[in-house]
């Protein structure tokens, strides 16, 4: 039963028939090396399955089954945040201040420019919502919810628990109830955790980390913005101006061009749909998409001074060690032992676990390129719409295999070699990997200590 503490959970019914009868679109890239879009449009990509890496394999040692499993799950697909939206709509305001040149076009425009002479001309920005999440958003986590009751038939569980962030709680509001199914406001209950400043909280660790600042990702993406934004801008001023002269686009309206082509795929679904996507190429697209993996690097990863980000994600793996060591601290409403942890956050929250672990690490990360096609800080992969970071123990009853750890991501494997030595499915002996420098380091750290100080100040 939820109660005052709990957030309600509210479901439209006629969502939950669409979202069984109808799901979103999905393309592998698990046997593919075809150029897709909307999987290269970084921490802004809509949820898909990650590649499976070549020398992985999906699944567990024979004889062996999942004993635990502790998501992080990121919300779902939404609009703009404030940081972005005024770059999309001085972009609107500059094609609709350009009306009368643009439905008078000298030559016919290229296809991909011609919705700019179509009705009455311009652009708007009707379909994106800032901050809120989509109508894909909620259908992602309503289908997660689903998948994973599939995925883990023989475990269950009634708690969950949400960052207070509004599109962090709808998120878990429609995973609950595809988990839970129709009942879920009288068998589930949703907790909130503050993100408010100075709260402790693994969900948004910067929030104690007096030193942070976003500035530390915002920096790098104006210095590979100087680099990749012009010669966009050339190429399309190149290609309309025949067809309407005195039309300029600037690097910062490339800059909200290819925003939009991100958030008007979050709220209409599918790039077809986009009016923007379709006039950039794919390296247009790849540049884009190692803007995103900077700042997100560069704010919430290895670019952040005093090893802060090593420091800030230790807050979850603590919590996580106390679940896999002492499970029997964690139990049901019903008095049954959880064996399922649901923690609905963000990206960054993502971001900073993987940090601390030593894990998606990359030795050079040229701010001004060249990009590197291989690199393995790659937030497409790592922190979509809707990502899913599943830590699972594995046992291995009447053998003399140790319990093990895995970690996937977005449902494949991920090595945790950096950590401990590992098998073809990615995972480690679980004492191997709690007995690392990585874990140990980050166990030993508490919210205001000499460590912790030392990275993030003193509030």
């Amino acid at each position: 039963m939820f109660t005052a503490a709990a957030a309600p959970l509210l479901l439209l019914l006629q969502f939950v028939t669409l979202s069984l009868t109808s799901a979103i679109p999905t393309i592998s890239t698990r046997d593919s090396h075809e150029f897709i879009l909307e999987q290269h449009l970084g921490n802004l990509a809509p949820y898909f399955d990650a590649p499976i890496p070549d020398h992985l394999s999906l699944g567990v040692p024979s004889g062996c089954h999942v004993d635990q499993v502790s998501l992080v799950h990121r919300h779902g697909s939404r609009g703009p945040i404030s940081a972005e939206i005024g770059t999309i709509q001085n972009l609107s305001y500059y094609l609709n201040n350009h009306t009368a040149l643009l439905t008078s076009p000298v030559t016919t425009p290229p296809a991909k420019f011609a919705f700019l002479a179509q009705n009455g001309g311009g652009w708007n920005t009707n379909n994106l919502k800032q901050d809120a999440l989509t109508a894909v958003g909620r259908r992602q986590l309503f289908d997660h919810g689903v998948r994973m009751k599939l995925d883990y038939p023989k475990h269950n569980t009634t708690l969950f628990l949400a960052g207070e962030q509004d599109r962090v709680v709808e998120s878990a509001q429609w995973f609950v109830a595809g988990y839970l199914g129709r009942d879920f406001n009288t068998t589930g209950k949703l907790n909130v955790i503050s993100e408010s400043e100075g709260v402790k909280s693994y969900i948004t660790p910067m929030e104690t980390c007096h030193n942070w600042t976003y500035s530390s990702g915002g920096k790098l993406v104006a210095e590979w913005g100087k680099v990749y934004l012009p010669p966009i801008a050339k190429q399309l001023n190149d290609e309309v101006k025949s067809v309407w002269p005195g039309l300029n686009f600037t690097a910062d309206n490339v800059h909200g061009m290819l925003w939009a082509c991100a958030y008007e795929l979050a709220a209409l679904g599918s790039v077809s749909k986009s009016n923007w996507c379709g006039v950039f190429s794919p390296t247009h697209i790849k540049h884009f998409e190692y803007e995103l993996d900077l700042v997100m690097r560069g704010a919430f990863g290895y670019n952040l001074p005093t090893n802060s980000g090593q420091v800030m994600g230790s807050l979850f793996i603590s919590n996580l060690t106390q679940r896999l060591t002492q499970p029997e601290l964690f139990k049901e409403p019903n008095g049954q032992q959880r064996s399922l942890f649901f923690d609905f956050a963000h990206d960054t929250t993502v971001d900073l676990i993987l940090t601390t672990l030593g894990l998606a690490y990359d030795e050079s990360y040229p701010v001004r390129g060249p990009v590197n096609p291989a690199r393995r800080w790659r937030t497409s992969y790592q922190v979509p719409f809707a990502a899913q970071m599943e830590w699972r123990k594995v046992t291995c009853p009447g053998s003399a295999r140790k319990d093990m750890i895995q970690l996937h991501m977005n449902k494949a494997p991920f090595d945790l070699k950096p950590v401990c030595k590992t098998d073809k499915f990615g995972g480690c002996d679980l004492q191997e990997f709690l007995d690392s420098d990585r874990v140990k380091k980050a166990n030993a750290v508490q919210v205001g200590d000499a460590v912790w100080n030392a990275a993030c100040g003193q509030a």
